[in-house]
């Protein structure tokens, strides 16, 4: 592309939304985000947000602040609902219209929270909600049990 040819506009939502995917993609784990497109859930999220345009450094600054301030909370959410999404349908085929590269991505941490069990003992049980689908029922009911 030359440069002619090239924009002269940019979506600041795009900066935003890639690295809250990002963040949020950290904090689940390698087994599940193998599964997971980053290119399919910042489209899902970026087609539920407002977008923010710059034509200039100080038109990109202003919208940066605007996005990071106004529009925070909006952003985690939509990006929350967008790996729900992708979730929901891991067997869903589709073809990308540019060939992603493969980066080498930082390790994934589960978070995980502390649950007592009966006897004083504590167990790490895995926060996110794929692994509460992946339970058993025998495991449920042995839970219940105890």
């Amino acid at each position: 592309m030359s440069a002619s040819q090239r924009r002269r506009y940019h979506n600041v939502m795009e900066d935003l939304v890639a690295e809250e995917v990002r963040n949020q993609m950290a904090q689940l784990s390698p087994r599940l985000t193998q599964y997971i497109k980053r290119g399919e859930v910042e489209t899902y999220a970026l087609n539920h947000l407002p977008t923010l345009y710059a034509s200039s450094r100080e038109g990109w600054l202003h919208q940066q602040k605007r996005g990071r301030v106004e529009l925070h909370n909006q952003i985690k959410t939509s990006v929350r609902q967008a790996l729900m999404a992708v979730q929901r349908d891991p067997l869903r085929s589709s073809t990308p219209l540019v060939k992603e590269q493969h980066q080498e991505e930082p390790e994934a941490k589960v978070l995980e929270e502390p649950v007592t069990m009966t006897g004083g003992q504590s167990k790490q049980t895995p926060t996110h909600p794929y692994y509460w689908q992946q339970e058993s029922q025998a495991a449920r009911n042995r839970r219940r049990a105890q």
